[in-house]
């Protein structure tokens, strides 16, 4: 789920310098943060609805200045690496009979 401002920030940040090891870990801290906070509270969880909370919550973090763009850039950048698209393992719509 991209949005014009969100391929238009990538843009942007892709010409600003990387993120440094703190701010990458601290990307981490905050995406772990974000997603055991979605584990708790949404029974259908997807890799659409961890991406598209994550993107709500860098704009409130950004628009009340709780984050920088190197910040935000480190988390996007992991989002990308995380739920990019790889292996999905299939969820059995029946439960599986021995």
């Amino acid at each position: 789920m991209q949005t014009s401002d969100e391929t238009g920030h990538r843009a942007a940040s892709a010409t600003t310098q990387a993120p440094t090891l703190d701010e990458r870990m601290g990307a981490v801290e905050n995406f772990l943060q974000q997603l055991v906070l979605l584990l708790e509270v949404e029974p259908e969880l997807t890799r659409e609805n961890i991406a598209a909370w994550i993107e709500l919550t860098n704009k409130c973090a950004t628009a009340h200045g709780l984050q920088s763009s190197r910040e935000r850039t480190a988390l996007d950048r992991l989002c990308e690496r995380v739920l990019g698209p790889s292996v999905d393992v299939a969820k059995p719509s029946a439960p599986l009979r021995a």
